[in-house]
């Protein structure tokens, strides 16, 4: 089972779904943290300093080592792997090379920028590329107050 994990709350959902998962099934669980030095908003002049990039290492590291230990907390051994690339890319390759049969993506809706520029979410091309694998893809739930102020 392969867990994308980045930090935010979306992931924070697909880690405790992982673990549930991962817990069912006996399962051993990959967790991967990708900093996208790629981007266009991580670039500087088409090349990223190294004061960024180490910075982004560091995130990374981090993200990576509080998700492992969430998972402990929840009696899940996991192990951790960076990657410094676009993220379907290194998903897709870790899948594969790992035989991953399960991976657990959190999804955030995309911002009116995102659907403007076109970018896709992760979990659509993850399916396309990942064929024979299962995209567990995670939501968060609306806050009730937001639906209840959608309803009237």
């Amino acid at each position: 089972m392969l867990l994308v994990y980045d930090g935010t709350d979306e992931s924070q959902a697909a880690l405790a779904r992982c673990a549930q998962l991962s817990l069912a099934l006996s399962a051993q669980v990959d967790v991967v943290s990708v900093a996208d030095c790629l981007s266009p908003t991580a670039r500087s002049a088409g090349m990223l300093s190294d004061l960024a990039y180490g910075y982004q290492e560091e995130v990374a590291r981090h993200t990576l080592r509080i998700a492992i230990a969430k998972l402990a907390q929840n009696g899940v051994t996991a192990h951790g792997y960076i990657y410094f690339e676009h993220i379907v890319d290194a998903v897709s390759r870790h899948a594969a090379a790992l035989s991953s049969n399960i991976v657990v993506v959190g999804h955030r809706r995309r911002n009116r920028l995102a659907r403007w520029l076109g970018q896709r979410p992760v979990h659509l091309d993850l399916a396309e590329r990942l064929c024979g694998s299962t995209v567990v893809t995670v939501t968060l739930p609306l806050a009730k107050g937001r639906s209840q102020q959608t309803r009237r």
